[in-house]
């Protein structure tokens, strides 16, 4: 069985695709959210879930949360006398949520497809697989949050439109322009903040208590900074539906009260909320599209609950937001469909789901330089090649230094890794090599790289999670991949339609034959930019230009 999961910063859900629907797994506590917190009891024995989130004021050092913000890193988190990394704390609550909806179902979970934040990077999700391995399960395939809330609206909708939807969770804030047409849902672009959440809102309270109360930050122990949180939190829920709250902390043996307004709330909130801007903005002009070309605003995530945050969009996009599904469910909800998807289903195996590359890949150039090859939001699967030359005469080696990120500076940007390349000795005119990028949905990266005066060949293959292929795994990859390897002007739709325009050229004059030149030089200018939703458009656009063209000379068809 494939169980779908969201692996929240705050709250972790599980569902899976049956008799023809979605369903949501309940944990033992009958409760469809289980909390991501894990921790060790009175014994040693591992809790995982809403007993671990109940000790995080009275055990601080034996429970841990919010650990899904340092997935992909090396900060080590204390359980007790033992450090984890975030990987493998998530990996409790996978294993949590597995054994639940093993129950539950009364089958046994051989498989899962968990959510990450659109705007995880490789360490991120290679983490997050680390994860299902240590949980003892496999992942096959991880996908964005915002794709599997645009598969759960899609699934309730059924009708056409492109969505700007805003997954805001407690942990990271992703922002996605979708397109969704028939049964099929495509990602067109995504931008996001891995490290704005409802918990920095919080976190804000909590700063504002010590603006107020300076003295208490150096005296507050382990156990009362966790209640403070936990007071903070109370008081960011009751801002939901009141104009003020308020509470009472003892720290050492004196009581401080804190009182907070809707207005104060704002105002030490801005900052957080100018954040918001920016990956809007981004994913709108990456998409090419404005506020009012997007048929709705689309609220997911459990951050988003906050009138303070619909407000706050509303007021932002000058336009209303919606929540049409339940915020808290669905990206899970989304997650099981996907396990539809991915079983074959008869009732769902022909819903389609289009993905994209949610940062650039390139390599190092002179300079500390990042050189792109496949940029950000090419859509998935994806190849693309770049040339590049050596620096100086009688150079015998190129060292390729494989880049992820947005940073103009290399150095900046995460590295994957590298590929060493021999280039003949030659004194009189610098050597070139052919660099192709080729990125699938499942985050395999295969550099192939061809050394133009000599046509000697080197490939690499990268993964998320840093293993090395076997070679009949590398074998079968090449070979799904070859498809997209070749460049887009050698495509036979493409062939075709540029003999159409050739052919129309010879046909006509004037007016026409000015026109038709136009167009082919344009289409031309589109193929050689290797951008695969860039040729869509523009093969739609030339070939209804040679429709109209075929129109006014032979009347729509090829006879008298």
């Amino acid at each position: 069985m494939i169980l779908g999961i969201d692996l929240g910063t705050t709250n972790s859900l599980a569902a899976v695709w049956r008799n023809g629907k979605v369903e949501l797994i309940p944990n033992h506590f009958g409760e469809y959210l289980t909390p991501s917190a894990v921790g060790l009891s009175d014994e040693g024995e591992l809790i995982v879930g809403k007993l671990a989130k109940e000790r995080l004021i009275t055990h601080p050092q034996s429970t841990q949360s919010r650990f899904k913000r340092f997935m992909g890193t090396q900060k080590k988190l204390r359980l007790g006398d033992k450090e984890y990394l975030a990987e493998e704390l998530s990996s409790f609550v996978l294993r949590k949520l597995i054994e639940d909806a093993e129950s539950y179902l009364g089958e046994t979970v051989e498989e899962i497809v968990v959510s990450v934040p659109a705007y995880f990077n490789d360490e991120q999700r290679a983490a997050t697989k680390v994860a299902g391995q240590l949980a003892g399960v496999k992942i096959d395939r991880i996908i964005n949050e915002p794709s599997a809330a645009a598969l759960a609206l899609h699934r309730k909708r059924q009708e056409d439109a492109t969505y700007l939807i805003i997954d805001f969770g407690g942990g990271t804030l992703d922002i996605s322009i979708v397109d969704a047409f028939l049964n099929v849902i495509e990602i067109v672009t995504v931008a996001g903040d891995n490290h704005l959440g409802g918990e920095d809102f919080t976190q804000a309270i909590v700063d504002d208590f010590y603006s107020a109360w300076p003295t208490v930050r150096a005296d507050i122990s382990a156990e009362e900074s966790a209640q403070l949180y936990q007071e903070a939190e109370k008081v960011k829920q009751t801002l939901d539906k009141e104009e003020t709250a308020s509470f009472r902390l003892m720290v050492g043996k004196e009581w401080f009260s804190y009182h907070l307004t809707q207005e104060r709330f704002l105002a030490i909130s801005k900052p957080l909320l100018n954040r918001i801007q920016k990956p809007i903005r981004r994913a709108l002009r990456d998409a090419e599209l404005t506020v009012e070309d997007v048929d709705d605003v689309i609220l997911v995530g459990g951050n988003t609950k906050m009138p303070l945050i619909q407000n706050y969009l509303s007021y932002l996009l000058k336009r209303s937001v919606r929540i049409e599904v339940n915020q808290d469910q669905a990206i899970a909800l989304g997650c099981g469909v996907l396990t539809g998807i991915k079983a074959r289903n008869e009732d769902i195996k022909d819903m389609v789901l289009t993905d994209i590359c949610p940062f650039t890949l390139g390599i190092e150039i002179v300079g500390d330089v990042m050189s792109p090859i496949l940029e950000r939001n090419a859509v998935l699967p994806s190849s693309k090649v770049g040339t590049y030359y050596t620096t100086q005469l009688g150079q015998t080696e190129i060292k390729l230094t494989i880049l992820q990120g947005e940073e103009y500076r290399a150095s900046n940007n995460i590295r994957l890794g590298t590929l060493d390349v021999q280039v003949p000795l030659n004194h009189k005119e610098y050597e070139s090599v052919d660099v192709r990028f080729s990125y699938d949905i499942n985050g395999i990266l295969e550099v192939d790289v061809i050394v133009n005066s000599t046509g000697a060949t080197y490939q690499k293959v990268f993964l998320r999670d840093n293993k090395q292929l076997s070679q009949e795994e590398i074998a079968e990859r090449r070979e799904h991949l070859a498809s997209l390897k070749s460049h887009p002007k050698d495509q036979e739709v493409v062939q075709l339609l540029l003999s159409r325009g050739q052919r129309l050229f010879s046909d006509s004059t004037g007016n026409d034959r000015d026109f038709l030149t136009g167009c082919i030089r344009h289409y031309e200018e589109i193929l050689e930019t290797q951008d695969l939703r860039k040729i869509k458009k523009g093969t739609e656009l030339f070939k209804r230009q040679l429709d109209a063209v075929e129109e006014r000379i032979w009347g729509g068809g090829n006879g008298f």
